[in-house]
């Protein structure tokens, strides 16, 4: 819920979190993909417009103004940045199990075992993940989810869907996430109020990389509804192909080693003969 807290201030085309360090979830990532290689998954297919259009003001000029905006910035201002990026690499690795899992049920061996080396790595020399030392080591994080799992599987999109408290979604995207949320090990051992409280800590953390971006976005941006859509299904239609693509070229690659083996022993054969 928290999450979605910050999706008032979804971004629209172009703008990522700011951080350096830190990718942050796809659903708050509005940033437009590239039109190179989309297809119709990437229409602003939005029958529920009117709907969404009083869900995501209420998100926006409600949620966010007068909350997350507000403690953000008290937020910023009382924790230093090297301790935020820090906090957000802790949770960042404690979200391991929803990427394992979709990395698994997307048939993506290579993606499993960066996800396993990035979590030995970055909790044991990163000090339970506060220093990112995967990524200086090239051990690149996936950004694998239920949603990008069923798109894999053939499952279209659906509408576009903005719920209160909750990041732009699509329907296929809403089942994806919910049950990434049983992926959660935390939700399971701390109680319901102090999970809900890392929640809230996670999301305004979150908002607080990117204050003076969103505020530059807000001014420069005549109609955000319309640029946080398009945006956010562009954006993920270009995460569904670029992980269907790496799925293909990591089975390319398996399938391809039979062929290889036997290349590789005709030419002994005939550098002996």
């Amino acid at each position: 819920m928290a999450i979605g807290l910050a999706v008032g201030c979804a971004r629209p085309p172009g703008v990522t979190s700011p951080d350096g360090v830190v990718h942050r979830s796809p659903s708050t990532e509005l940033a437009l993909a590239t039109d190179e290689g989309l297809d119709d998954e990437a229409s602003d297919y939005d029958p529920w417009q009117p709907f969404n259009e009083v869900m995501f003001s209420f998100n926006h000029d409600v949620l966010d103004r007068w909350l997350m905006k507000p403690v953000a910035t008290v937020w910023e201002m009382a924790i230093p940045l090297p301790a935020r990026r820090g906090l957000a690499r802790v949770i960042d690795n404690l979200d391991l199990p929803r990427r394992l899992v979709n990395n698994t049920l997307q048939l993506r061996p290579a993606g499993v075992a960066r996800e396993l080396t990035r979590f030995v790595v970055n909790t044991s020399v990163g000090v339970g993940g506060l220093f990112d030392v995967a990524s200086i080591l090239h051990i690149e994080q996936s950004d694998a989810d239920g949603g990008q799992t069923l798109a894999l599987y053939g499952v279209a999109p659906g509408p576009y869907l903005v719920l209160p408290t909750m990041p732009p979604l699509t329907v296929r995207d809403a089942i994806g996430r919910t049950a990434d949320g049983f992926l959660d090990p935390l939700g399971y051992v701390l109680p319901f109020f102090a999970n809900r409280i890392r929640s809230v800590v996670s999301a305004v953390n979150e908002r607080s990389f990117n204050l003076e971006l969103y505020a530059n976005v807000e001014d420069s941006v005549l109609d955000l509804y319309s640029a946080a859509r398009n945006g956010y299904l562009q954006r993920r239609e270009s995460v569904v192909l670029r992980a269907r693509n790496d799925q293909r070229e990591q089975w390319a690659w398996t399938l391809d080693i039979p062929e290889r083996s036997v290349a590789l022993s005709l030419a002994r054969t005939e550098q002996m003969q």
